[in-house]
Order: C-alpha cells, then structure tokens, then sequence
C-alpha cells in the first residue's frame, strides 16, 4: 500500500522489487539488512512526500548516499532515501563570503574539482572522498587527514535545510537571542524540537561539560556539547554526527577554506612503532597540516600487489612504520623550512 501512495507522489524512482532491495542491503560494513523499498527523490517535494508517507504509516526511513560505511549506517529495515542519483548539484558558491550551498548527494571530489577555480574547498577529506557523498559526511562527522588543520565536519558546516520527522521543512543555523526566543515560542515540530533540545541541554549542562570527552576527532554520538556554550545556538551542529536519525538533510550551505599554495611531504622511517607515536606528539609543535601512521601490515599488503608495490619505491630498507606528515604555506621556502 505504501509503495502505490508512494508512486502516486514521487516524482523520482520507486523501488520495492527484489533486486533493488537485495542491491541496497549492504554497504561498504559487512553488516547485510534488505529494507523496506528504495525511494530515489528527484528533488525535495519527493523526500517530504516519502516522510510524510512514512510519518503516516509509522515506517522508518533511512537517508543515505554513497554507501562507503563501514559500521552498517546506511542499510535497515526501512525505507532507504538515497539522494546520490538526483540530490547531487552544487546550488550557489559565495567566494566573498567563502561558502558553498549544496544538496546531499554531491560527492566530496566532485565538489572541490567545481570549486577549483576559486581557490576554495570543502575541507573534510576522508579516505572514501571519490565516492562519499556531503550528506554522509554531514550524517558521521567526517574528518579525515587534514583535520588537526582544518577540525571535523561540523566545524565547517554552517546551515542545513532538513525534512523533520512529519514532514516539515526547517532550516537550521546560528540563531540571535531573538531569534531563538522566536523559536521556542513556535507552534509545529520545529518549536517542539526547539524547546526539548534547549531545555536538555541546559538541564544535562554539567554533565555534558565532564563526561563529553575533550579531543579533536570525537565523532561519537550527538553533539550536546556544541549546544552549552550560550549562543548562538545551531541546531545544524546536532544534526551532523547524528547518522540521519534526527532529520533528512536536503540542502547544506558549507564552509570553505582557501587552498594551500604549496605543500610538502616527509616520510620518516621507523623500526617501532612506539617510536613513531612519540615523533608524532614532536611533529605537532611544528603545525603539520596532515600527519599519518602507515604501518607494517599495510606495507606488506602493498608489497604484494601487483598494482601498489610499484609505488612504493619512497620506502627505504624494511621499516617497522612510516609517518607521513605533510606541510602546507604560501611558498616552497616556507613548506621546506616546516
């Protein structure tokens, strides 16, 4: 029945068919889970319809986009939302201002190589990047390398347009004192969220404080503690890390950073690897822009691969480890002297 009201609505693809639901049951994790049917939105009018539809027969839905998780964060039984096919467009780029206003599924590469031309990119850089989509991003908190340069997704994320729970649109940003009074004051779900977040944050305030842990790649659970620190409060921070549970994004006005002019890389050699997790407290102190362990296990991997072990020329003798930290400046001077 839902899946004929679903037609009915969408103007993208609907999909409850075997295939479709054998083809979306897995993701890059191991974990296999066959959902409920696919609904591949063509634009946002399709995600409210699809939510409002399962808001109504009390059915969950599950937003996602490149699929590179590897804790089993986008299969479930329930409506997968995927916004990678269609949700894909850089909307509007600000270079004055340095931000970008993109829909959820425009992958991370694909992003920087349209914005090369400023001079500007979206910083997060894990490892998927040539797949993974903003919206995943936003949805784990990605870091990736270059993150003791430029923080943790949420640290660049500004805006993000949602779809909540029933079906209604809010946009969330910084918000003014009276703004926010203007919020809480609210009739519909947005003023409902509004008024439980503010008042368990400020009721859990302490505990949050001395429990939340105090280091730069915490990506674990939901962001309170960007939410006790008085204003203005940004409900966008809540949203990234929170793996589509709070709300589907649709749209995302992102930070962007200037593009370093040049860069250099070390690689240092080490028979312990003891001995690189002490170099690279050293190594800090001297503002690195990425810093990476590589140990032996992939190292003897890559050896083994026709593919890789022609790369690996830069490997000298038969390291325990090797650190690779990378600098980044305006000049090859200045790269070199780091």
């Amino acid at each position: 029945q839902i899946e004929q009201e679903l037609r009915k609505v969408v103007r993208g693809e609907v999909r409850f068919d075997p295939y479709s639901r054998a083809l979306y049951s897995t993701d890059a994790s191991n974990y296999q889970i066959e959902p409920l049917g696919v609904v591949i939105p063509r634009n946002t009018e399709d995600v409210i319809a699809t939510v409002e539809l399962a808001h109504r027969y009390q059915v969950p839905i599950l937003p996602r986009g490149g699929g590179t998780s590897l804790a089993g964060q986008t299969v479930g039984r329930a409506i997968i939302v995927d916004m990678s096919k269609y949700m894909n467009n850089l909307l509007e780029v600000n270079t004055e201002e340095r931000w970008a206003r993109v829909q959820p599924g425009i992958v991370l590469d694909v992003l920087n190589h349209r914005l090369r031309e400023t001079g500007l990119f979206f910083a997060p850089d894990p490892a998927t990047s040539s797949r993974s989509n903003v919206g995943g991003a936003i949805g784990n908190n990605s870091c990736g390398s270059h993150s003791i340069l430029y923080g943790k997704t949420v640290d660049q994320v500004k805006e993000v347009e949602t779809v909540l729970s029933n079906g209604e649109v809010a946009l969330l940003g910084p918000l003014t004192s009276s703004q926010l009074e203007a919020k809480l004051r609210g009739d519909g779900l947005e003023g409902q969220v509004y008024r439980q977040v503010t008042d368990i944050a400020n009721s859990n305030a302490a505990e949050i404080e001395r429990r939340f842990p105090k280091i730069m790649r915490r990506v674990t659970g939901y962001n309170l503690d960007l939410l006790i620190n008085g204003l203005p409060l940004n409900l966008a921070k809540l949203i990234v890390g929170s793996e589509g549970t709070l709300a589907t994004v649709t749209e995302a006005k992102l930070n962007l950073v200037p593009r370093p002019k040049t860069t250099a890389l070390m690689v240092v050699h080490f028979q312990e690897l003891i001995q690189a997790m002490e170099a690279t407290v050293a190594t800090l102190e001297h503002g690195p822009s990425a810093v990476e362990v590589i140990g032996r296990f992939i190292l003897d991997q890559v050896r083994t691969s026709l593919g890789y072990a022609r790369k690996i020329t830069f490997i000298e003798g038969d390291p325990e480890c090797v650190l690779l930290v990378e600098t980044a400046g305006d000049t090859e001077q200045e790269v070199a002297a780091k």
